[in-house]
């Protein structure tokens, strides 16, 4: 068997190239690329390998519970499959309670960077205008005067104008990059 520390930094190094190389596609074109994210998820169960059967099974298990968490919201339309197979690379690095931990600090990062985005591209009013909609519809669900404001929001909307695109990568390799470097939520 491979010396554990080696193993460690390895898996490390190679995490920490793969989150920054990802982050540079997806801040660039909006997309997560399948020749970074399946070599890179080969790589983490080969590197869990190295520590044995019970090292491997650990890669396994992060790599399907990464793919679980965000499996619902792909076939939502909230995010797209190259997000969901990024989580699942990482969690073949880190492990299943690791990738549930990117998972958290990641729901820490999003807001701040959605909020970076929503001031730059100037859309602020209409953002907060279109998250009321959708909170207001969700809450007349069990309470009907939201859904008649849902429909007066509807109404200051302007469809013609895109909504702001966030790259998710960025914020779940932000939430590696914690995970991986600081002592937060461990």
């Amino acid at each position: 068997m491979i010396e554990a520390l080696w193993v460690e930094r390895a898996a490390a190094l190679s995490l920490t190239a793969l989150v920054l190389a990802v982050s540079f596609f997806d801040l660039r074109e909006r997309r997560i690329p399948n020749f970074l994210v399946l070599p890179a998820a080969g790589l983490g169960l080969g590197l869990g390998a190295c520590r044995g059967w019970a090292g491997l099974a650990a890669s396994a298990a992060g790599l399907a519970v990464g793919f679980a968490l965000l499996f619902v919201p792909y076939l939502l339309g909230v995010m797209g499959a190259g997000d969901v197979k990024f989580l699942a690379a990482i969690g073949s690095f880190v492990g299943a309670a690791g990738v549930v931990r990117v998972l958290l600090l990641w729901a820490l990062c999003y807001p701040l960077l959605a909020a970076v985005f929503v001031i730059r591209e100037r859309k602020v009013k209409l953002t907060l205008l279109r998250f009321g909609r959708v909170l207001c519809n969700f809450l007349g669900s069990f309470v009907s005067g939201f859904k008649l404001y849902a429909t007066r929001l509807e109404a200051h909307d302007a469809p013609q104008i895109a909504s702001v695109r966030t790259p998710f990568g960025v914020a779940l390799a932000m939430g590696t990059l914690i995970a991986l470097y600081t002592p937060w939520l461990r």
